[in-house]
């Protein structure tokens, strides 16, 4: 045979055209199905049938370009074409076009999968290449896909760590867990998800678990465009160590592509395994779930598997850390004496932390603990280093705020519920604060914008309702009536220990003593034990000037608990209690606690912390006589005043600054200087908190100057008005009993 002629006669005949055309699109068939079934949740066994498939059709076309000819009357055999009338020239050229337009399909499948699906997809310019900060992912609960649609918990729980670790990378944001979860069960579509939480990328898989197998199923998408960064699917039998090889797998595959730079201590994090014991993680991940709902009795359960967990694997550092948590949940959500929580949270953060020093779960358990025991400093240091270890845990940066509030500093207070609200914005929690931080910089209108979003997105989230009630008694609304509705709602939808406490300051501010009786016995009754009731017997021993309750249940309890106090009406409710009952010793003895600088000779510079409590003691010393005392702290309170009037909020034109502004004043006996402030502060803001309080403690020196009875008497009627609207209102809910008074 001569092989010049069979090699002319398979290019006459187009067999490496059709063979070339053949390979070319074959290839790019494959690549195609390699590439988008795993997304489509379809079986492995189909992409290895189409590449049986391809590869059988590969010497069929060969067989069928040498057997066969196109010509204009269809399909011949070649046999049956004359040579002369053979057209395969003119194929060969269409066969050329063919080959060009797979060849230029495939260069432009490479340069979308190369480019968009791989790790050059996130450097698209050089300003991303600059800011590593624009590295943001969401995690988004994998879906459950096992047959008996049993293992939820486990899928939840592996999206919940996967976000973990990817939280502790530094530089990378990453949308918190109540965010992530609020798309779970639902087919939204990804850009509007990006949109929503801010973010540019976001994870998503399955999970399939059958028996000791598992399937894991995970693909990172670009939000922008839609394209798939990455995706694998992880077929094992599974194990402890098992499960954590395929987290950290998934967590280092998605930061390489994500283009971020790992530091040796993030390579430790992602290296740790939590435990060796896979029935103990399993509890782990079913007491997370629990925890998540802030319900007491999935709290109550949390704590049994956390147990139960570290039963199975003593070592469990983790587990040890979420329990103290759950602990510190169990004393806020429900009513268990404030020593043994104490006790517990201490106890379990710091056997965490003997276990792993960097636990970060552990170090906020202990700022919990020391804000617990009003320790704000402390407390303050341990949620910095929780956030140095995992800088996107949203409650920390909420226990974070809380523990500002404790020193004074609101600005710091602001910031880190700003930064809670970054992390995780679609978390109710983050919501409400943000709301609260946009109220207290006066931005009113987007306050209440943000707080009926969170009605319309959590109707069922009662610490909206609860908030709102707080901040609709505020400047500039001064609704008490509004405020007391909005209690109500918040208690019927679960908030029942903190929505009492706002019902009964809203019902001493109307003077309805009955009412207000009504809500410190259920108070009492039901919450005894717990802070929430002990933090509400100021303002009800000042109303009632019955300080019974005061020196048996609240100094009872800190003595026993070896607490200060740094609420501001229990300093009020000191005073009254020792001018009654002339007690000073132990008013003195709480002030020193709380302040010991305050009984220098020389008074030690004062912040926005404490320079009101100081105008309080002076008080105290004044009613005792020392008139030269109370003039010196009276003096200290009105220069610290003005040396941190910026401090506050709103500075000068704000509630803060004006209210102790008259009040310093008028300490001076500067009356006729203090009545601007005095109208402002009810007049213009709308001030009606305490307003009874404030009116009745006036000293008489000042109604013989005209403007200070006008002020009582338009606010007085304003009250009167919202005490029968809330009067109206409890008739008409059937909450009202007939022999109750309807005024003090």
């Amino acid at each position: 045979m001569d092989f010049r002629n069979l090699i002319a006669e398979l290019k006459r005949r187009n067999v490496f055209r059709v063979a070339t055309a053949y390979a070319i699109a074959g290839w790019l068939i494959i690549q195609i199905c390699a590439t988008t079934f795993p997304f489509l949740n379809l079986p492995e066994w189909l992409i290895t049938a189409v590449i049986i498939f391809v590869l059988i059709g590969f010497p069929l076309s060969i067989l069928f370009a040498w057997a066969f000819e196109l010509t204009p009357e269809g399909i011949k055999k070649s046999q049956e074409v004359d040579i002369t009338e053979s057209v395969t020239t003119r194929t060969g050229k269409k066969l050329n076009g063919i080959i060009i337009t797979v060849l230029s399909m495939a260069v432009i499948f490479l340069l979308v999968e190369r480019v968009f699906f791989a790790e050059a997809a996130f450097i698209e310019n050089q300003s991303e290449l600059a800011d590593i900060e624009t590295a943001s992912i969401a995690v988004l609960p994998f879906v459950d896909m096992s047959a008996g649609q049993d293992q939820e918990y486990f899928s939840d729980g592996l999206s919940e760590e996967l976000l973990n670790a990817l939280a502790k990378v530094e530089d990378m944001k990453v949308a918190g867990r109540t965010s992530s979860f609020k798309f779970k069960g639902k087919n939204e579509n990804l850009k509007l998800i990006g949109d929503e939480l801010n973010v540019a990328h976001i994870l998503e898989g399955s999970v399939r678990k059958s028996g000791n197998r598992i399937r894991i199923t995970a693909q990172l998408i670009k939000v922008d465009d839609g394209f798939h960064l990455w995706s694998e699917t992880f077929d094992r039998e599974l194990t402890t160590s098992n499960i954590f090889d395929i987290q950290e797998e998934i967590s280092r595959t998605v930061l390489r592509e994500l283009k971020v730079r790992l530091l040796d201590e993030d390579n430790a994090e992602l290296d740790n395994v939590p435990t060796q014991d896979i029935e103990a993680y399993q509890a782990y991940l079913r007491a997370n779930s629990f925890i998540a709902e802030r319900n007491i009795d999935k709290i109550n359960l949390a704590i049994d598997l956390y147990k139960n967990a570290l039963s199975l694997d003593p070592t469990f550092s983790e587990a040890y850390a979420r329990l103290a948590i759950a602990y510190n949940l169990q004393g806020y959500y429900g009513n268990v004496p404030f020593d043994q929580i104490q006790d517990q949270v201490k106890e379990n953060a710091e056997k965490a932390l003997s276990i792993n020093k960097n636990e970060a779960n552990a170090h906020a358990a202990l700022g919990l603990y020391y804000s617990n025991t009003f320790e704000a400093d402390k407390a303050i240091e341990k949620y910095e280093k929780s956030i140095e270890l995992n800088p996107n845990n949203p409650d920390v940066y909420n226990w974070l705020s809380i523990a500002y509030q404790e020193k004074g500093n609101l600005k710091g207070s602001n910031e880190a519920f700003k930064k809670m609200y970054a992390v995780d914005p679609l978390a109710p929690l983050s919501i409400y604060n943000r709301a609260s931080v946009y109220f207290y910089e006066g931005e009113y209108d987007d306050a209440l914008a943000l707080f009926q979003k969170n009605i319309d997105d959590n109707p069922e989230f009662a610490l909206t309702y609860a908030g709102l009630s707080v901040l609709k008694a505020l400047p500039p609304f001064g609704q008490l009536d509004e405020s007391f509705k909005y209690s109500t709602t918040a208690r019927a939808y679960g908030r029942d220990s903190r929505a009492l406490g706002i019902l009964l300051v809203r019902a001493i501010d109307l003077q309805l003593e009955d009412l207000a009786d009504h809500y410190f016995d259920q108070l009492k009754n039901q919450y005894g034990s717990s802070y929430e009731y002990i933090s509400y017997i100021p303002y009800y021993s000042i109303f009632k000037k019955d300080y019974t309750y005061l020196q048996k249940d609240m100094f009872e309890y800190i003595d026993e608990n070896d607490l200060t106090i740094p609420l501001f009406p229990f300093y009020i409710s000191l005073l009254h209690y020792g001018n009654t009952t002339g007690d000073y010793d132990r008013v003195l003895k709480e002030f020193k606690k709380f302040e010991p600088g305050f009984f220098e000779e020389d008074i030690p510079k004062l912040d926005v912390r404490n320079f009101s409590h100081a105008r309080l003691l002076a008080d105290a010393y004044k009613d005792m006589g020392n008139n030269e005392r109370a003039t010196q702290l009276y003096s200290a309170h009105c220069n610290a005043l003005e040396a941190n009037k910026d401090e506050l909020d709103l500075g000068e034109d704000g509630e803060a600054y004006l209210v102790e502004k008259y009040i310093c004043l008028i300490n001076q006996e500067k009356y006729e200087e203090a009545l601007p402030y005095f109208e402002r502060v009810f007049l213009e803001l709308n001030r009606k908190l305490a307003a009874w309080y404030l009116f009745e403690t006036l000293p008489t020196e000042v109604y013989e100057i005209d403007g200070y009875q006008k002020v009582i008497d338009e606010i007085n009627s304003e009250l009167d008005q919202q005490r029968i609207n809330v009067i109206e209102f409890l008739k008409e809910e059937g909450d009202w009993i007939e022999e109750w008074k309807e005024e003090n």
